[in-house]
């Protein structure tokens, strides 16, 4: 048995019938950690670690033949999950209602993590991945408490339930909210990680970094923060400071600046450092939805109609509502799909409405143009 890009890393000779076979382990970092199983030639590895996933070839020659017969086997080393953390966003939406944003973040080294939550409702979008749920509340709604739940091919793990109470303040749209750690921006506007440096403390430097580092800070002239390195790539010429503060400001903003920022403040004295970690969402104005008629039938002088709405770029963490949403009204889907019904000759408008967590924007159809031909006349 050898590894697909290297040496050989153990074999095995069968002797004649009723001796013992031959058992080589070569002299690698499997010594001691590979054996053959009881039953057959298969070779089994103990104590896995991530740099023993990649690609193996058994070799097997035949007594009887020439000809050497390969085996080619691809192994995924995953770790056992630990439970993840939850932190949480919220703001106050155009229609009053509180909406909380939950993102779900697995301690995890690599290999494919699959995120669910638990309970689900139509006031309740996943997005992400499955790592962030958004959840509409009324003033009159109450939730239990939510779950985070993740899975790898190994193992699963949970996080402590979250309660989501009312902790939305003032509001419109456009503003930005931070509660958990957790930022939200819009597209091509700017938004500012807020840090909070221990006060009388002298620091020395502060480093912001996601996905590597990003920029560098140190005390300048009167103590105020200078930005002392920039790191060439996707942030340059778009990273500031606010005045006496180490907070980091991005403008304009990407789609692509979503994601975990990381704050490490290393104090002179005392001699101490400290991190803060961030959650960047990033979302796009909504422009307006369309709607599309999936179905129309008239009966008994009565007009059935589904009506599905949609955007041709949702992007994430949208939710639809419908107005008006009288009695008898059906919406599934996600709140896309709007089934109605009403008498022939009524006039009257149905309103689709798509919302992010920074913008919405909306749609509307005229009811009377709708079963109007014997087409559908039943």
């Amino acid at each position: 048995m050898s590894r697909s890009e290297s040496r050989a890393i153990a074999s095995v000779t069968m002797v004649e019938a009723g001796g013992l076979d031959t058992f080589y382990q070569a002299g690698s970092r499997y010594w001691g950690r590979v054996n053959v199983v009881e039953s057959g030639y298969s070779l089994q590895i103990s104590n896995l670690s991530q740099e023993d996933a990649g690609s193996y070839r058994a070799h097997i020659n035949l007594r009887s033949s020439r000809i050497t017969h390969i085996q080619e086997y691809w192994l995924q080393v995953f770790e056992k999950l630990v439970p993840p953390h939850v932190t949480m966003s919220s703001r106050i939406g155009d229609n009053g209602n509180c909406i909380i944003i939950l993102t779900c973040v697995a301690e995890s080294r690599g290999g494919t993590v699959v995120y669910s939550w638990t309970p689900l409702s139509p006031q309740t979008v996943i997005s992400h991945g499955g790592s962030v749920l958004s959840v509409s509340l009324r003033p009159e709604d109450s939730f239990p408490p939510f779950t985070c739940i993740i899975k790898n091919p190994v193992s699963n793990s949970s996080s402590h339930p979250v309660s989501v109470p009312h902790i939305c303040t003032g509001s419109g749209t456009l503003r930005e909210v931070t509660a958990g750690n957790v930022v939200i921006g819009t597209l091509g506007k700017s938004v500012t990680l807020p840090l909070e440096v221990p006060v009388d403390q002298e620091v020395e430097s502060v480093t912001w970094s996601s996905k590597g580092l990003i920029a560098v800070l140190q005390p300048g002239p009167a103590g105020k923060p200078v930005l002392v390195s920039e790191i060439q790539g996707p942030y340059s010429g778009r990273l500031s400071t606010p005045h006496y503060g180490y907070s980091l400001h991005i403008s304009p903003l990407e789609l692509w600046d979503s994601g975990p920022y990381r704050a490490g403040i290393s104090l002179r004295s005392p001699l101490i450092n400290i991190t803060k970690d961030f959650t960047l969402l990033v979302y796009e104005r909504l422009k307006k939805p369309n709607i599309t008629v999936t179905s129309q039938i008239m009966r008994n002088r009565t007009c059935f109609v589904t009506l599905a709405c949609f955007m041709e770029e949702a992007g994430e963490d949208v939710q639809y509502s419908w107005d008006p949403h009288g009695q008898g009204a059906v919406v599934s889907h996600g709140g896309t799909t709007l089934s109605v019904s009403w008498r022939f000759g009524d006039s009257g408008s149905y309103c689709c409405i798509a919302r992010n967590p920074v913008s919405q924007n909306s749609s509307s159809i005229l009811t009377r143009p709708l079963c109007s031909g014997n087409d559908f006349l039943l």
